[in-house]
């Protein structure tokens, strides 16, 4: 009797600090509360393996924090997955590439030779119900970036605005004031000292 094959489940997504993600578990069923593009990836993943017999060794998610490389932090993840799983194993994930152009997991194709990778196409797959389409999923995410980058400058009028009457606060104490207020950076990101003089330098 043959045994069956091994597969390593890896599901990534990018952050999107201005909307407030900015962290992912790395246990995949947990990330799979925290983002719906990882929740798809596990599910379509876990029925592949169903469909071709074979064992789910490890899954992991991964936050892919650059937007065109490998982090030290995902690449310091896939070489440990190399130490310790099954050298027959499969690393099994999904290629958004073919939807809407979006790269490869680029820290899986440094740490894994390509004979031991396997990428599903992104097909639509129903999820809680409901019919997750990868690329509308993504269209609709780049018009919301686009809005997001288009109200830069009524995101600068909104602080400037809560910065009146605060002048003779320090630069540190005006960071704190914001981030209280709950009034972020444009990225998403808390006022400090430093960003705040950016900020401010460019309404001079």
């Amino acid at each position: 009797m043959s045994l069956k094959k091994s597969y390593i489940a890896l599901a990534w997504t990018r952050p999107v600090p201005w909307a407030g993600f900015a962290s992912l578990s790395t246990d995949i069923d947990v990330a799979a509360g925290q983002s719906r593009t990882i929740r798809y990836q596990r599910d379509l993943l876990r029925r592949y393996v169903r469909e071709h017999n074979g064992v789910l060794e490890r899954e992991v998610a991964l936050l892919e924090l650059s937007p065109d490389r490998a982090t030290p932090e995902s690449l310091q993840v896939i070489k440990d997955l190399m130490k310790t799983c099954s050298p027959d194993s499969t690393f099994l994930s999904v290629d958004f590439t073919a939807a809407q152009g979006w790269r490869p997991q680029p820290a899986l194709g440094k740490g894994v030779p390509s004979e031991r990778c396997l990428v599903l196409a992104p097909d639509p797959f129903i999820i809680d119900g409901k019919l997750f389409d990868p690329q509308e999923h993504f269209q609709k995410w780049r018009k919301k970036e686009k809005s997001h980058t288009q109200s830069k400058p009524q995101h600068r009028l909104t602080v400037l605005k809560a910065l009146t009457d605060q002048e003779s606060l320090s630069l540190r104490q005006k960071a704190v004031f914001l981030n209280e207020k709950k009034f972020l950076t444009h990225g998403g990101k808390l006022w400090t000292a430093d960003n705040l003089r950016k900020f401010l330098a460019l309404s001079d």
